[in-house]
């Protein structure tokens, strides 16, 4: 069956802009700054993840990986994965805090800790505004 030029026109034209669209989407997943460490993550999942009450106490529906929450002064949490063979050292978290305003910042220590008793399987996140402390609610994320 033989097509029209107007059709053959058409199936060449976004042929030629799905390999455009294809070829620059995958340029870009793959181009990675020189020196950079590569990253492979086919299946990714989160590793832990909490939504922890400004009083340290965590939401237990809304939470895994998570082994404990404890906290040892004002805006100071620390965060216990519950594999005991993840290294916060080679993880990438990500906090945000929940329902308070733009002032107050939250901030995760990416080394093991003296507050959180210097285990490289507990995070301490910091919360509060600049120059002070602050109980303030938040979720972490730790894929």
């Amino acid at each position: 069956m033989s097509m029209s030029k107007r059709t053959r026109a058409a199936v060449w034209t976004s042929v030629a802009l799905g390999l455009l669209a294809g070829g620059t989407w995958a340029g870009t997943a793959v181009a990675a700054p020189p020196g950079s460490a590569k990253v492979t993550a086919p299946y990714a999942q989160a590793a832990a993840a909490a939504v922890v009450n400004g009083n340290g106490n965590g939401n237990g529906n809304r939470s895994k990986g998570a082994e404990a929450v404890t906290k040892p002064a004002a805006g100071h949490y620390c965060v216990e994965l519950e594999d005991k063979d993840l290294d916060i050292r080679k993880l990438v978290p990500t906090a945000t805090l929940q329902y308070i305003s733009f002032e107050y910042d939250v901030r995760i220590s990416m080394w093991p800790h003296p507050s959180c008793g210097t285990r490289t399987d507990t995070f301490l996140v910091v919360t509060g505004k600049p120059g002070v402390y602050e109980d303030a609610s938040f979720s972490i994320v730790i894929p």
